[in-house]
């Protein structure tokens, strides 16, 4: 790693570590839930755009979220479980 892993960087991978185990279980029990938050962010992050020099973390902001909801949704490619 170019930096040193922080105490700020320990809670920061828990909270996505919590997250995305959250959002993987909800979904198993409301198919298609990671999928319309996917759908919004990105719509949102599109609008976004249109808005005349957003801060510069609104990018940033919309490009993590919506990594995270794609990895989030990764697991229905590897769950063996059926849906």
């Amino acid at each position: 790693m170019s930096k040193d892993f922080t105490k700020t960087d320990a809670k920061a991978y828990a909270c996505s570590y919590i997250l995305l185990s959250l959002l993987q279980r909800m979904d198993r029990k409301e198919p298609g839930l990671i999928d319309e938050l996917l759908t919004g962010a990105k719509a949102d992050y599109e609008a976004s755009k249109l808005q005349k020099d957003p801060p510069l973390p609104v990018p940033l902001v919309f490009e993590e979220a919506i990594a995270c909801l794609v990895r989030a949704n990764s697991y229905k490619d590897l769950d063996p479980r059926p849906e």
